[in-house]
């Protein structure tokens, strides 16, 4: 019974601690964020968030990847017609 508590009590406070990481994490960013978002008002350039810019840049990645992946299956496919044929 000990021993059950005792796991129990280290494994919330690992997930505490883990919860703690990522909000320190998450605060470290925003203040990057705020930062590279001022420099780039400075500059004169749209006050996109980085955050923002990142998510497109992923999104963008993702559609490369499917279409890369389509194609491939195509060429593979016009490829196994074409040889045995």
């Amino acid at each position: 019974m000990d021993m059950g508590k005792s796991l129990r009590e280290q494994e919330r406070k690992k997930q505490q601690d883990e919860l703690k990481n990522q909000k320190k994490f998450a605060k470290k960013r925003d203040k990057a964020e705020k930062k590279y978002q001022k420099q780039q008002e400075k500059k004169g350039f749209a006050t996109r968030s980085r955050k923002g810019e990142n998510d497109k840049m992923r999104e963008a990645g993702k559609k490369l990847n499917l279409a890369i992946l389509i194609v491939s299956v195509l060429l593979v496919i016009m490829l196994l017609i074409v040889f045995l044929i």
